[in-house]
């Protein structure tokens, strides 16, 4: 007798069923059980990799490229490990209205200072009010762009277009991807466009940092797998109503994590 297969999965944890349940059995969470795409006896198909993607002695591997990169905000810096790995994927989260938006414009703005192309996309405001906070804490630059957009195509339009040196994705609650088949914040769309983002930084070398929004029990919204995406998982908090504000990374590939920082202000 054939043993029965799992038909559902929850796409918060990954936890399977036989039959749909309203609530995940692992991680409790409501609505996440979804149907699997299960194709029994379907087996992926080898592929030899081209010239540049073939392994390698790791003797062989150069160190010149993954090095860090200061933003210019030393403070920050520090909390990274010294700066910013080209192809690394951030996660800053923290609370709406703590100052991240603020922070990362100012980043940008920075680094776009040096001569560096900066992409910064925010879903969540228009280019004309991103423009006025830009304004106000002086973040001018020719090579900072800014979009606009909720469509992740779109975004990877944007990116085909400049083939920028930093991107910055404002925030993943907010963007879908019309390949998935349900409104932007739920668990599957932030896997499906965080998962794309990552793919753009690891083979175009290229930072992308990505703003997480956190429930309010204090965890980051969205998919528990996008903590292990990711290459960096900062968390920016403090008091809305003053300048001050504490970053403590609490996850961090190519560094030391709880590493964290009081010295950041918010203008």
């Amino acid at each position: 007798m054939a043993k029965p297969t799992a038909n559902f999965r929850c796409t918060e944890c990954g936890w399977t069923s036989l039959k749909w349940v309203g609530r995940c059995g692992e991680c409790q969470a409501w609505g996440t059980v979804v149907e699997a795409d299960a194709a029994p006896g379907k087996r992926v198909a080898a592929i030899v990799p081209k010239d540049g993607r073939q392994a390698r002695p790791i003797t062989e591997v150069s160190t010149t490229s993954a090095v860090y990169r200061p933003t210019g905000i030393g403070e920050f810096d520090r909390v990274l490990g010294g700066g910013i790995v080209p192809g690394a994927a951030i996660l800053l989260s923290g609370e709406p209205g703590v100052g991240k938006s603020t922070i990362l414009l100012e980043l940008a703005s920075r680094v776009a200072a040096k001569g560096t192309t900066v992409l910064y996309a925010s879903a969540e405001e228009s280019v004309n009010q991103v423009r006025m906070r830009a304004q106000r804490t002086n973040a001018l630059h020719d090579t900072l762009y800014l979009a606009s957009e909720t469509d992740l195509s779109t975004v990877l339009g944007q990116i085909e277009r400049l083939d920028p040196g930093l991107i910055i994705v404002d925030s993943v609650q907010t963007v879908a991807s019309d390949t998935v088949d349900s409104l932007a914040g739920q668990p599957s769309q932030v896997r499906e466009v965080a998962s794309a983002l990552i793919r753009v930084a690891k083979t175009r070398g290229v930072p992308v940092i990505i703003v997480g929004h956190v429930t309010k029990d204090g965890t980051i919204a969205g998919p528990r797998l996008l903590e292990h995406l990711v290459d960096v998982v900062a968390h920016i908090e403090g008091d809305r109503h003053t300048a001050l504000r504490f970053v403590r990374t609490i996850k961090n590939r190519f560094g030391r994590s709880e590493e964290h920082t009081s010295e950041l202000q918010s203008r």
